[in-house]
């Protein structure tokens, strides 16, 4: 689901080409750790934008071992992707029956009285599954699995890195480590037309968000075009993301109205929302394109090289002595 608006304001780290990129990589993950450390209690209680921000920190904590990968111990790659994408499966659903439920109250108030008037029942079988998934997600929190795997990243986040003279700078690898994931981008995007299916749309989208969170967290050794790069991102994953939330929720509403024994004519004004929907993912398909190529232009993804290029050749000089005469 989209969460780029209110996601975008809590990046508040800020890396150095001359940090160690084992060190950079703890303090990601440790900056990450405390924002779903704060977001977890009001989770618990049911808040819907504290449940948002868990899964974004959880979305983030992946994205960070994926990117420094390359500098991180085998063993707590492999298994916190695989750890952090079972919790996130514990988080989502709570999230998309929060969106799904916006979204429907949000596009009800387009339809005539009298079909709106025959959603009440629609509104609690989604009441219903959102108090069964948010039971589950509690669960989750509370099983051992769960602390074991935020237990093994705080001390990693907080374990000492290794000594500076043998350490690898984050200049020096940044290039390779955001390379992989530009070209991956491309390469889907390339391929996209405002005919592909919403498959393809939304596999561009996760490449999107992976490249955008590894630009956020590279930012500082950037500049302009970095900036530029970021903000063009952010702009295609908000649309990539409500054409996945139009797409999604269109099947969802489907599912329900097969599946929990919904009232005829409720079942009828709900297929007036999945058309709305459809429609809605149709219009917002025809604007890919532009968006497109506002992201996908030379000049742009030269200047990022350039401006990452710099930054590795870039050596702080170390403290000169002066002689004092004593």
């Amino acid at each position: 689901m989209a969460e780029v608006a209110k996601a975008r304001r809590t990046w508040g780290l800020v890396l150095s080409p001359e940090d160690a990129a084992d060190a950079a990589a703890r303090a990601v993950v440790r900056h990450h750790l405390r924002a779903f450390t704060e977001s977890e209690e009001r989770a618990r209680a049911g808040e819907v934008e504290p449940i948002h921000q868990l899964r974004v920190s959880t979305r983030r904590l992946r994205a960070t071992l994926r990117l420094f990968e390359p500098v991180l111990p085998v063993r707590l790659a492999g298994h916190g992707l695989a750890e952090l994408a079972w919790l996130g499966s514990a988080i989502g659903p709570v999230r998309d029956a929060d969106v799904l439920s916006e979204a429907v109250l949000g596009r009800a108030q387009r339809l005539g009285p009298e079909l709106r008037s025959l959603l009440g029942p629609l509104g609690i079988a989604l009441h219903e599954r959102r108090v069964a998934a948010h039971e589950a997600l509690i669960l989750a929190l509370d099983s051992s699995r769960c602390r074991r795997l935020l237990d093994r990243l705080a001390g990693y986040a907080v374990s000492p890195a290794a000594s500076r003279r043998g350490a690898v700078r984050l200049g020096d690898i940044a290039p390779d480590l955001l390379r992989p994931l530009l070209r991956s981008v491309l390469r889907s995007g390339r391929r996209l037309s405002a005919d592909s299916s919403p498959a393809s749309f939304h596999r561009l989208r996760v490449r999107v968000k992976r490249l955008r969170y590894a630009v956020e967290t590279l930012g500082g050794l950037g500049g302009k075009s970095m900036r530029k790069l970021l903000r063009q991102l952010v702009r295609l994953q908000d649309l990539l993301g409500e054409h996945q939330d139009a797409v999604t929720i269109a099947a969802r509403l489907r599912a329900l109205a097969e599946e929990a024994g919904l009232p005829r004519p409720t079942v009828l004004a709900t297929g007036a929302l999945v058309l709305d929907f459809v429609r809605r993912g149709r219009k917002l398909r025809r604007r890919f394109p532009e968006a497109w190529q506002r992201l996908d232009r030379r000049r742009l993804r030269d200047g990022v090289a350039a401006e990452l290029r710099a930054s590795a050749s870039r050596r702080v000089a170390p403290p000169r002595l002066r002689a004092t005469g004593t």
